[in-house]
Formats: C-alpha cells, structure tokens, sequence
C-alpha cells in the first residue's frame, strides 16, 4: 500500500466521487479531465487503476471475486474525503478493504432496485485501517 498526498484541484463537481476522481488524475497526470462514466470492465480510471471514494459504488451484485476477475484495474486508489490524500491498493488490498468496509444495500428504484456493494462513510476506523498498511 503506497499514500499519496495530492494536489489540489479547483472545485468543478458537488458529487464528491467525481471531484476525487479529478484530483486523483490531475495528480497523476498534470491534466485536468471530466470524470468517466466508462465501466470498471472496460476501462480503468487513470492508468490502470479505479479510483473510489466514501460512498462509492464498488460493483454490482455482491460477488466480489467475480468482481475484482472482470475488473480491468491493477491497482486500486481510495481518495480521502478531505482530497488531500489517497491510498494506492494491489487487487489483494482492495479485497481486504471492501470486505473490512463494504456493504451490500439495493440501488434506487429508478436506476433498477439491484444489490451492490458499496463504500461506508469514511471513519476514523477506516483511516487507522490505511495508516497501520502503508
């Protein structure tokens, strides 16, 4: 597991997932770029890696090994809600992670009522989590 602080990006997104998204490739890249809505099968965030933050969705259904087989990503970043930092994630820790602060829930109605697993509000848990890993 590797931190990396991240470079601050002006404000163009009030859904905090796109925003992270942005600060985490422009970290990456020097460029900034509109978030994606490609799926995780076909393509990766930035240079082979996902990047999530609180509350993502992680994948839908709940079988998180069919999951992580069909998921295009090496590497996995979860960006910190205060945008400052993110930790890059091998496919091993990723599992870790979603299985240590996954939980399943049920999408709206409007958008088809299936399960998934989704990211918990980030805790003061789920930082120590990171800090003991680095």
């Amino acid at each position: 597991m590797e931190r990396i602080l991240l470079k601050s990006v002006d404000r163009m997104y009030k859904n905090n997932g796109q925003h992270a998204e942005q600060v985490f490739r422009f970290t990456m890249t020097g460029i900034i770029q509109s978030a994606d809505n490609i799926s995780a099968e076909n393509s990766s965030d930035c240079n082979g890696i996902q990047i999530k933050s609180a509350r993502a969705t992680v994948c839908k259904g709940t079988d998180i090994n069919k999951y992580l087989l069909n998921d295009s990503a090496n590497f996995y970043a979860y960006v910190m809600k205060d945008f400052k930092t993110a930790f890059l994630m091998t496919k091993a820790e990723w599992k870790e992670f979603i299985e240590t602060f996954g939980t399943v829930t049920k999408e709206s109605i409007k958008n088809g009522g299936q399960v998934k697993i989704r990211l918990r509000y980030e805790t003061q848990e789920m930082r120590e989590w990171f800090y003991r890993r680095e």
